[in-house]
């Protein structure tokens, strides 16, 4: 199932569009869908809307950037409070790992 289809407010910014997620990059698409919901889509994105210096990327074509932006955002709509979930996690296994006595590097 597309992104498209599966999100309706991603429909509805679509409007009669196809994405471009969709069309052009479906492995991309596809794993949207199986982090859609949770903390770790934050991460996925962020990585897609960044190019790093050391990796041999172009980049997206603007378009695909808005497409991403726009879901990053109905993300935080539909799910409220879960895009800092992940980061109070980590921070707290950290922070139990170092009661215990792990050395960090």
């Amino acid at each position: 199932m597309s992104l498209k289809n599966s999100i309706k407010e991603f429909n509805a910014y679509l409007g009669n569009k196809d994405s471009v997620l969709d069309t052009q990059y479906q492995r991309i698409a596809q794993s949207i869908q199986l982090q859609w919901g949770y903390p770790e889509i934050y991460s996925y994105l962020s990585k897609l809307l960044v190019v790093e210096k050391d990796r041999n990327r172009s980049g997206f074509p603007l378009e695909v950037l808005q497409e991403i932006h726009v879901l990053q955002q109905i993300h935080e709509k539909i799910f409220p409070g879960i895009k800092g979930s992940s980061l109070s996690n980590s921070s707290d296994s950290a922070l139990t790992s170092k009661k215990k006595g792990t050395n960090w590097i």
